[in-house]
């Protein structure tokens, strides 16, 4: 996984104010700016369709990070660990795999200390929409490289903000 300090030093400012992590433009923002745009889009869309938005846009940027990595010659189980390496280090929590089973798509991870919900506070429910999406994202890269016909879907089944210590996903097919 990266550290800070590693992070740092691939970020670039270039000539045009671009700020470039690698080959990736980025966007430094505070935490509160982000929870703002996510308490609107539920407020004005629906937790429902608050919560789609959010996977879909979770799953599309990590899989295309995750695309990323396997062109810089990364493979397997290294893809998802500077995924979430590389999130750690960019302040959205401290990721931990708690299992990963690349070849057939399923794995268990932990967020300890998820920026959303210590922003949020207590809600009741799961807040860290984009999370599973993400974690399904970049899966789906890993397995889609040894398996074009596997399909995988992340879930949370527990969140800080709603009193658990800790955030846990699990990825798995969707067929299960």
């Amino acid at each position: 996984m990266d550290t800070f300090r590693e992070l740092i030093n691939r970020l670039e400012l270039t000539d045009d104010n671009r700020l470039i992590l690698d080959t990736v433009p980025m966007v430094l923002m505070p935490r509160w700016f982000f929870v703002g745009i996510l308490k609107r889009v539920v407020a004005e869309a629906g937790a429902d369709t608050a919560a789609n938005i959010y996977y879909q846009a979770g799953y599309e940027g990590a899989y295309n990070w995750s695309k990323v990595q396997i062109d810089k010659g990364l493979r397997g189980s290294a893809v998802m660990e500077q995924y979430l390496g590389s999130m750690t280090s960019r302040g959205w929590g401290r990721f931990e795999i708690i299992s990963l089973d690349e070849a057939n798509g399923r794995g268990v991870f932990r967020l300890h200390n998820s920026a959303l919900a210590l922003e949020l506070g207590q809600t009741e429910v799961a807040s860290c929409l984009w999370v599973p999406g993400a974690l399904a994202g970049s899966m789906q890269v890993i397995a889609g490289h040894k398996d074009a016909s596997l399909k995988v879907r992340g879930r949370e089944v527990q969140c800080l903000s709603a009193g658990a210590p800790f955030c846990e996903y699990i990825v798995a097919p969707e067929t299960e």
